[in-house]
């Protein structure tokens, strides 16, 4: 295997992230490998819209997702003829001139968006380019069913049953765990991280993620974290994107409070922290495990992130607060209980693969192996 294709999509980061850990564990091996955007094949202008949409829902109407996720299982499990299978499908013919112009040996997609456009290519025959899909949430997502592939990369056995209970071959799944880049396993020390972002030694630091579009929704639990906090504890916000939280944060939180905007070093934040409240996004965190941070999640969005909280509290990986009320009881908890903190964190070791996008690439080499 000399040259792979992954297929992402910027509807959140979590996707992209994905993509970037499997780039950099090609590149590792030497494969050489390119990530796109697959609606980029029906034309840039389409790429960016679908983006916005996606990342202003996520933002400003959460529940409008919930209830479109919840459309979509509908129609999974009624069977119906899909509308994304055909939106991904009429660019991809475009998408399969590229792949045999660039000689590409494998497709990996981290987005179902990709997993659809290829089941297309396949469906039309005279195409022999193996294709992977890699989940980046620990549940069965809509339509992923109607998907044809060569493979799928999922992140526990329970994922697995989901997926053989809508009718994906059992053969043609692997439990892999969830890819994230390997900064992630090897995080700065504690206290080179505090010194790096400027945290005074005995202080208590929370930090708060708002996922890559930066939602909305977190004004309310900055307060009343930053209320409840002792006088020299900090309180790190990653806004992400947006900047108009970033700016009212600034405008109406005390000292105390530090906001940063969009950031490739997450793991640095993660590294100085005591506690990480975030939305249950299941690539962010998949990296919160693997640096073996304690976290409470927040704000689930209804659809992919009520089964990831679902799966890390019952696992013991986790708290899941109902409201910013008890967000910051548990928080709390978590950051002056060492006790409970080291439970979580052994639960997180046991139980999160940190190697799954070294294992997804060797998996994928054997297969193409085979095929040739």
């Amino acid at each position: 295997m000399k040259n792979v294709l992954i297929l992402t999509c910027s509807t959140g980061e979590g996707h992209n992230s994905a993509a970037r850990a499997i780039e950099s564990a090609l590149k590792r091996r030497q494969i050489a490998c390119e990530i796109r955007d697959p609606v980029s094949f029906k034309s840039s202008k389409m790429e960016r819209i679908v983006s916005g949409l996606y990342n202003d829902t996520i933002r400003k109407a959460p529940g409008v997702f919930g209830a479109v996720y919840r459309l979509g299982d509908m129609y999974s499990q009624a069977r119906l003829p899909s509308p994304v299978y055909w939106a991904n499908s009429r660019y991809s013919q475009a998408l399969k001139t590229y792949i045999l112009e660039h000689r590409f040996d494998a497709v990996i997609c981290t987005h179902l968006y990709g997993m659809e456009a290829m089941t297309a290519i396949a469906r039309r025959g005279d195409f022999s380019v193996p294709c992977f899909g890699v989940l980046t949430d620990y549940v069965c997502i809509p339509f992923l069913d109607e998907t044809e592939l060569t493979g799928f990369f999922v992140p526990t056995e329970q994922t697995q049953e989901y997926l053989i209970r809508r009718g994906i071959p059992q053969e043609k799944i692997i439990i892999s765990g969830i890819p994230v880049d390997e900064k992630f396993q090897k995080l700065p020390s504690r206290d080179s991280a505090r010194r790096a972002l400027e945290i005074p030694e005995g202080t208590h630091a929370y930090l708060i993620m708002t996922g890559g579009v930066g939602c909305e929704n977190m004004e309310n639990l900055c307060r009343k974290l930053l209320y409840s906090m002792d006088e020299d504890d900090l309180l790190l916000v990653l806004t992400g994107k947006n900047e108009g939280l970033k700016k009212r944060l600034n405008e109406s939180c005390d000292r105390r409070c530090k906001t940063v905007g969009f950031t490739h070093h997450v793991e640095l934040y993660m590294a100085a922290c005591d506690v990480m409240l975030s939305k249950p996004g299941g690539l962010s965190t998949t990296e919160a495990a693997v640096a073996n941070i304690p976290m409470v999640h927040i704000h689930a969005i209804p659809g992919c992130e009520t089964y990831n909280a679902q799966y890390f509290s019952s696992h013991g990986m986790a708290l899941r607060a109902e409201n910013d009320t008890e967000a910051v009881i548990f928080a709390t908890e978590l950051a002056y209980e060492s006790e409970k903190a080291e439970v979580m964190r052994e639960m997180q070791r046991k139980l999160i693969r940190p190697d799954a996008a070294e294992m997804i690439v060797e998996e994928v080499e054997k297969k193409c192996i085979r095929i040739e």
